[in-house]
């Protein structure tokens, strides 16, 4: 490989090192608060591990539509709740993503 090639490789790699991610900034108590001023009435950690489920399914290349199902199925609320749920979920535990689900 030549040293141009290299110097190439090495900005490359450089410039991909060097473009954080957003970054999540979660905090249990500020999530579950802004899910019970939602209307959320679940136990704080059944919201928490509902929370972090739904960035796990985005991990799993998973349609966030089925991801709002699940939410709406599993806490029992309407699809409009589920959704913002899909959304305030992905700010605190995984804004990477938001592009994902139209956020």
């Amino acid at each position: 490989m030549s040293k141009f090639s290299l110097a190439v490789v090495a900005a490359v790699i450089g410039l991909t090192l060097g473009v954080p991610l957003p970054m999540a900034h979660a905090d249990n108590d500020s999530f579950v608060n802004e899910a019970k001023s939602l209307g959320f009435q679940h136990a704080d950690e059944s919201l928490i591990t509902t929370g972090q489920s739904a960035c796990y399914f985005l991990t799993r290349n998973r349609d966030p539509r089925e991801i709002t199902e699940r939410i709406s199925r599993y806490l029992v609320v309407n699809d409009d709740l589920a959704r913002r749920f899909l959304v305030m979920s992905v700010d605190q535990y995984c804004p990477h993503f938001r592009s994902r689900i139209g956020a």
